[in-house]
């Protein structure tokens, strides 16, 4: 086959994967970042208004309180999914039926879809008829204001979010866990390590390119879902669980500010990229000091 025949193969079967990625990936964000100039509110033709919008987030106390509300969603969300999965890693990666039955069990929420989860959750939550308070009465407490309080509510939402991401994030530890190689705690044991000596000294060390994966998938996860908050608590009480994604699309389709809502997508894809940055510097600086 000529050279020339090759080239045009290779570009037939890219051509698809490039399409794919400008319409649904490249484009959205290149109509996002122009949108940020304009007013639009969807009915009218948009006007440009230059770094107006800018402006009004810089003003905009709710949007911070929003930016706010994101990170200790993902400062509180980050610990509870970084242990449980790991800890679910380390039960259930021997491969046997119990453990191949438990981790469909713990990955099931990841699969199921965002709405239909948090919904069952809402319910569950429900001071009124939910089942946490029906057994919380049975025991003789009182129930529990879980989405009416601004506190309990976001804890409410973190804990879902937690729940949904874990069993993802522990099938990565397992996957981690049975590439480390045996020998290396058969030499623990001849030295006479012990468990938890051979845990903190091999197990932990080995698994620091899945510490980071877990890290930067829960903190994206994090940063741009919307869908529990909104189903649970539609980002309240007043708005101590509105997350910026949710402010965000409030202000597109509630108060039809689009060109509003793309500066503030702008803000957030920034951020995002500056964490995105650190966590890949850690990555390296781990890398090149031989950590890894």
């Amino acid at each position: 086959m000529k050279k020339i025949d090759i080239v045009k193969n290779r570009f037939v079967f890219i051509v698809p994967s490039f399409v794919f990625h400008f319409l649904f990936y490249l484009l959205p964000i290149i109509l996002m970042i122009i949108l940020a100039f304009f007013s639009w509110d969807l009915l009218n033709s948009p006007s440009f208004v230059g770094l107006e919008n800018f402006k009004g987030l810089i003003q905009d106390k709710w949007f911070w309180n929003s930016i706010v509300v994101t990170l200790k969603y993902t400062f509180f969300t980050l610990p509870i999914v970084f242990v449980t999965s790991l800890i679910l890693g380390l039960l259930l990666q021997e491969e046997n039926r119990f453990s191949k039955v438990m981790r469909i069990f713990f990955y099931w929420p990841y699969m199921i879809p965002m709405v239909a989860g948090g919904t069952m959750w809402k319910w569950l939550l429900s001071r009124d008829f939910g089942l946490v308070n029906h057994i919380l009465n049975q025991l003789g407490f009182n129930p529990v204001s879980w989405l009416e309080n601004p506190t309990l509510a976001l804890l409410s939402v973190v804990i879902v979010q937690a729940w949904v991401l874990s069993g993802f994030m522990m099938m990565l530890y397992i996957v981690g866990l049975q590439a480390v190689p045996e020998e290396f705690y058969e030499a623990a044991s001849i030295d006479g390590a012990s468990n938890f000596q051979k845990f903190w000294f091999i197990t932990l060390p080995l698994l620091r390119n899945t510490h980071i994966s877990v890290i930067t998938l829960t903190i994206a996860n994090c940063f741009r879902n919307f869908t529990i908050a909104y189903i649970m608590t539609t980002g309240g009480p007043g708005y101590a669980t509105t997350v910026a994604p949710l402010y965000i699309y409030q202000k597109a389709f509630t108060d039809f500010r689009i060109g509003y809502s793309s500066a503030g997508s702008i803000v957030i894809l920034l951020i995002s990229l500056v964490i995105a940055y650190v966590v890949s510097k850690v990555q390296e600086r781990d890398l090149e000091g031989g950590k890894i």
